[in-house]
């Protein structure tokens, strides 16, 4: 029967590509670590009434000024701490347990991030036609996250993969 073969060598595959992406958990737990830091200077410079210094691309203090950097009373930049500090903290998790549920629960905070970076990219582009650079910066992290998260996988719940036509009743 070869039938019996092919499920056990496309079970030993799964297995193989679970286990190459062990490295997935780590890198999404550090691109939120970075986005974390990022957003957190930036807001010690909101704060603190500076305006950080571009190095790539001109118009930090444009965006960073502008009352586009505020909602309602917030600095952008403290929201993006907090949901890196978020995303961090569910990486974390991701690398401790990977449970289904945690899983989804970060490809959805992920997703979120996503969307809302076209806003703020938008904002930077047609409304100011100026870019800071850690404001891209963080906008780059949160697009590698939502796209690594497409490579999360939830465990297995167990070792032998469903025959094509099995149910799990």
């Amino acid at each position: 029967m070869s039938g019996g073969r092919d499920g056990a060598e496309s079970g030993r595959r799964d297995v193989a590509e679970g286990s190459s992406r062990r490295w997935v958990p780590w890198a999404v737990a550090a691109l939120a670590y970075a986005g974390f830091v990022l957003s957190a200077y930036l807001t010690i410079v909101h704060y603190r009434g500076y305006v950080s210094p571009c190095y790539v691309v001109q118009g930090c203090e444009t965006v960073q000024t502008s009352k586009y950097s505020v909602i309602l009373g917030v600095p952008v930049a403290l929201l993006g701490a907090l949901f890196f500090g978020l995303m961090f903290y569910l990486a974390v998790g991701l690398l401790r347990s990977g449970s289904l549920v945690l899983v989804r629960v970060f490809k959805v905070f992920a997703f979120l991030g996503a969307l809302a970076i076209v806003p703020l990219f938008l904002l930077q582009a047609i409304v100011l036609k100026a870019f800071c650079t850690y404001c891209v910066a963080t906008e780059v992290l949160m697009l590698a996250i939502w796209i690594l998260s497409f490579l999360l996988a939830a465990p297995a719940r167990s070792g032998e993969p469903l025959e094509a036509g099995a149910t799990t009743d």
